[in-house]
């Protein structure tokens, strides 16, 4: 009898973990992409806007209009010609083309283009980090568990960019393995960094509580 109540409870244990997963891990990804590609594609647009010749811009811009009209595919060869260098339209060329095939469902090929970034010499730095980080959370649901580790380990080092994001993600990789022990660890770690963003601080702490229940 005592070994059916256990198992009881650690079903309900495995489905409050789905239930975390299904609020929080998808929304995090979301927010965490429109945050990091609108504050690139503003670095890189008043970086560059007047250096980069007007008709990159105009090209840039308009498979842009392509792209939010739903024309994905015209979008793409729209954007072909511009990402062939590493300026500063050719790399946000880029990532608006993995943008638009993690869109369509080419998960695959969409992480292939953002390690791509992650390895050329993009004109800011920072969109080495932007690039890896955008790869991974596209692969933190459903890729090999080794191989998002791995990435998020050299993301959540000390001085990383975005290492918060990466702890919060690592947190979710060890949600999505019912690995509780783990999770609330990383959790607990962005609780108490005095510097991690108050959303992500905030988030934490409400699945740290939902976890000790």
């Amino acid at each position: 009898m005592a070994d059916i109540f256990q198992e009881v409870e650690e079903d309900l244990k495995r489905e409050r973990v789905e239930l975390l997963w299904k609020k929080y891990g998808k929304w995090v990804i979301a927010a965490a992409i429109a945050i990091v590609l609108v504050t690139a594609g503003f670095q890189l647009w008043n970086n560059y806007q007047q250096t980069v010749r007007s008709e990159k811009s105009v090209q840039f811009s308009q498979a842009l209009g392509l792209s939010e009209a739903g024309k994905l595919d015209e979008a793409k060869s729209a954007l072909a010609e511009l990402s062939t260098t590493d300026d500063g339209y050719g790399t946000l060329a880029r990532f608006e083309q993995a943008s638009i095939l993690a869109e369509q469902g080419d998960i695959a090929s969409a992480v292939a283009l953002w390690d791509e970034i992650a390895a050329s010499s993009p004109p800011i730095d920072r969109l080495r980090d932007v690039a890896s980080l955008l790869a991974v959370m596209h692969l933190v649901e459903t890729g090999d568990i080794a191989d998002v580790k791995k990435r998020l380990a050299l993301l959540a080092v000390p001085g990383a960019a975005f290492r918060y994001s990466a702890i919060e993600l690592q947190a979710l990789v060890a949600l999505r393995e019912d690995d509780h022990t783990s999770a609330r660890s990383f959790f607990q770690q962005l609780v108490d960094a005095p510097d991690a963003p108050g959303g992500i601080q905030s988030r934490a702490a409400q699945i740290l509580e939902t976890l000790a229940e």
